[in-house]
């Protein structure tokens, strides 16, 4: 985005084809001989035991251009989110829900449309100057161990979200979803206390049209001044392509098709996707008890061309865009990266492609196929998996055993087998692994590998 002024449309970014799906959109190969340009990837991993209990954390992009998907998800949340998860598991979930800004400032002396501070990772509850039915700082709704519920709002669920998800659009158009996650969970903060619960699965959604750009040095937010020919170039998102992505040759604002895009190894100014994988992970005392979604856009094409509000300057064109809503999504590559950690459990949804209806009811269905241990694989495997390109095993807690592959329509020993299942309609596709010939102990679960091309 250019920043004098902010110009909407500008916006870009997200998770789409993202490094998870496109590794694993060839397939499996349940041989140990690994093919070359080729990788096992989990794609089944179950919960050690089924749960009732979700916290939910939105993290939402603030910046102009997100107005329609803003309202988009509010009015989307009440049938797609909160019902879909009730009919799912057939009762209310024990809830929490919490919403931040990926405007955490610049950290230095603000520049145009862009604090110095900004929200910081706060959870949100509504628009700056709106108060919101709700007691604290996110909300709440559970059991209350004697049929009835305990919640901290007043009226409606949806309409308790609603409020609170409303966060308007004058955010800093330097996007930091990484970074705000981060704030939002870490602790710094007395009135997010009890938000994050050991037995509840958490899961954490982002919704941006812009790759991430969360610093850990903010000079690289710094010199507005600047000319297309400066060392950082003038003030705009194209900075965190930069100097937070690499590609072959890497020759950023050189005009054309970038490929082997990736984040940048050892940026001098932008912070590494898997710090914060390791911080997610370090959540939970098990970190299988976290899950991700991305409404983004497409990864690719890589296209470096002349930005349409300053032709002098270069900018990353769109992956995608919709003419209904007016959004036009950039590569995200470092929000794919995030993601291609957490194979079987990051769901993606193109911020281009489909109503947010309909990508929330398939982020819905996800979330309930793990709290109850549905066996649906994760990612988009292709029309060729089948069971002799997946390999299984038989897990308790660190201990895993092979589990054949069933050869035949009668299995003489214990198996697994991969086969499409209506059950997962939601997913890529609809494959669901099981088990035949015997039953897993309990305390067990099958993990299923497929191998994926590695692209």
């Amino acid at each position: 985005m250019t920043f004098l002024p902010p110009i909407a449309g500008r916006r870009a970014a997200a998770v789409a084809a993202f490094t998870m799906v496109g590794a694993l959109a060839a397939a499996c190969d349940r041989s140990t001989d690994v093919v070359i340009g080729e990788d096992f990837r989990t794609v089944l991993d179950p919960l050690p035991r089924p749960t009732t209990a979700l916290d939910v954390l939105f993290v939402v992009d603030t910046s102009q251009s997100m107005a329609a998907e803003q309202a988009a998800l509010v009015a989307a949340a009440g049938e797609r989110l909160f019902a879909q998860l009730t009919a799912d598991l057939g009762a209310p979930p024990d809830l929490q829900v919490a919403v931040v800004s990926t405007d955490v400032g610049v950290g230095q002396p603000a520049i145009p449309g862009c604090p110095a501070i900004g929200w910081d990772g706060r959870f949100r509850v509504g628009a700056a100057g709106v108060t919101c039915p709700i007691q604290g700082s996110y909300l709440v709704d559970r059991s209350d161990g004697a049929g009835g519920r305990s919640t901290n709002y007043q009226g409606t669920l949806v309409d308790a979200f609603s409020c609170m998800a409303t966060l308007g659009t004058t955010g800093c158009g330097f996007e930091q979803p990484l970074e705000a996650m981060r704030r939002g969970l870490d602790g710094r903060y007395a009135e997010h206390g009890g938000f994050l619960r050991p037995d509840a699965l958490l899961l954490i959604v982002f919704v941006t049209d812009e790759d991430d750009c969360s610093a850990f040095d903010t000079a690289v937010y710094g010199d507005p001044g600047a000319g297309p020919t400066s060392p950082f170039g003038v003030l705009s998102s194209f900075r965190c392509f930069e100097f937070g992505v690499e590609c072959d040759p890497d020759d950023a604002r050189v005009h054309g098709v970038k490929r082997a895009c990736v984040p940048r190894a050892a940026s001098r100014y932008i912070t590494a996707p898997g710090e914060y994988a390791d911080f997610v992970r370090a959540l939970k005392p098990d970190p299988s008890m976290v899950m991700l979604a991305g409404m983004f856009g497409p990864l690719g094409p890589v296209v470096v061309g002349p930005d349409p509000d300053r032709p002098e300057a270069p900018a990353l064109e769109p992956t995608c865009s919709s003419p209904e809503t007016g959004v036009a999504a950039t590569p995200p590559i470092r929000l794919a990266a995030l993601a291609g950690e957490f194979p079987s459990r990051f769901v993606f949804e193109s911020l281009c492609s489909a109503a947010m209806s309909e990508r929330l009811y398939r982020v819905t269905r996800s979330t309930s196929g793990v709290m109850s241990q549905r066996p649906c694989l994760f990612g988009d495997l292709g029309a060729d998996v089948t069971t002799d390109r997946c390999r299984a095993y038989d897990v308790i807690g660190s201990s895993r055993t092979g589990v054949d592959r069933c050869t035949g329509a009668a299995a003489a020993n214990a198996c697994f087998e991969i086969a499409p299942s209506a059950q997962c309609d939601y997913t890529p596709s609809g494959l669901a692994a099981g088990y035949r010939g015997g039953t897993l102990a309990a305390g067990h679960r099958l993990v299923v590998e497929c191998l994926a091309r590695v692209e």
